[in-house]
C-alpha cells in the first residue's frame, strides 16, 4: 500500500497474510470515500481497482474475492463509494459517485503505470464509465450493467432507487440515464466482458450491446450460469481472466 494514494490510513489485522489496509481520500468535490487495498506478497507491477456491486452493504467489498486478485500478484484497490463504511456523501448509482473511482485513480497513476479495473454488476458500470475517462491498462466488466433504462426495465425493486437518484424514470430523466451508460461512451483500453445466459439481475443483453459495438475491441465470455457463478466456477473465470489481463498487458 503505498501512503500517497490517501490521506489517512487504517492498517487492518492481515487476512490469510496478506497485508490489509483501509483508507480515507478526498474526492475533487469535496466527499470522503473509504477504500480498502491489499498488498501482494510477490507484486507483479500491476494495480487492479475492484469496483463493487450493489448499493450500501448489499454487494459491499469483501476480502476473500480481493484476496484472490492479490494472490496473482496485484495490488488490489476497492473505493467503496461514497456515504459508505463512514465515508460522507449518498451514493448516486454512476452519476456524481463515479467521482470517487475518479479521484481515486488520479491519485493511484502518479505511482503507477499498468492500472486495470474489474468491475461487478452494478460495479461494471463503474469500470466502464473510468475506462471512457481514464486510460486503463484493461478493463473487465463481470455481469456489468451497460444501460440504465434497461436496469429499470429489469429490476422493479430499483425503480424508486433511481428515480430518486437520477431525477426521474427513463423518459422524464433520460440524460441522467444516458450520462451513467457505458454503451453510449467510448474507450480505448482492451475490454473484456463476463456475463451469465440465465442472469436475471442484469441480462445478457448489458454484455452483447457493448461486444456488438467495439467488435475486435472487446471480447465476450458467456458463461451457462445466473448472476453469480458458483464457487469453483467463479474461481476459476477469475484466474482465467486475471490471465487475460496480464496477456493484454503486452499487446
Amino acid at each position: 500500500m503505498k501512503n500517497n494514494w490517501f490521506d489517512k490510513v487504517e492498517v487492518l489485522p492481515p487476512y490469510a497474510g496478506y497485508p490489509v489496509h483501509r483508507g480515507w481520500y478526498a474526492t475533487r468535490d469535496g466527499e470522503d470515500v473509504v477504500a480498502y487495498t491489499i498488498t501482494p506478497k510477490r507484486p507483479n507491477g500491476h494495480v487492479l481497482f475492484y469496483l463493487r456491486g450493489g448499493t450500501g452493504r448489499i454487494g459491499d467489498v469483501r476480502l476473500p474475492r480481493l484476496m484472490q486478485f492479490a494472490a496473482k500478484g496485484f495490488h488490489v484497490v476497492a473505493p467503496v463509494y461514497r456515504g459508505n463504511h463512514g465515508g460522507s456523501g449518498k451514493e448516486d448509482f454512476g452519476g456524481a459517485d463515479l467521482e470517487d473511482v475518479l479521484s481515486l485513480y488520479d491519485r493511484v497513476r502518479r505511482t503507477d503505470t499498468f492500472i486495470h479495473a474489474l468491475g461487478f454488476s452494478r460495479g461494471g458500470m463503474m469500470a466502464l464509465s473510468l475506462a471512457a475517462e481514464r486510460p486503463l491498462t484493461s478493463v473487465t466488466s463481470w455481469a456489468g450493467v451497460t444501460n440504465l433504462e434497461w436496469t429499470y426495465e429489469e429490476q422493479r425493486s430499483m425503480r424508486k432507487m433511481l428515480r430518486r437518484m437520477t431525477g426521474g424514470d427513463p423518459e422524464a430523466a433520460r440524460a441522467a440515464y444516458v450520462e451513467r451508460s457505458p454503451l453510449y461512451k467510448e474507450w480505448d483500453a482492451p475490454t473484456l466482458l463476463i456475463h451469465g445466459t440465465d442472469d436475471e439481475q442484469v441480462r445478457l443483453r448489458h454484455a452483447t450491446a457493448v461486444a456488438e459495438r467495439m467488435g475486435e475491441r472487446a471480447e465476450l465470455w458467456v458463461v451457462p450460469f445466473a448472476h453469480q457463478l458458483p464457487f469453483w466456477e467463479k474461481w476459476k473465470t477469475t484466474d482465467a481472466a486475471m490471465e487475460w489481463m496480464l496477456a493484454n498487458s503486452k499487446k
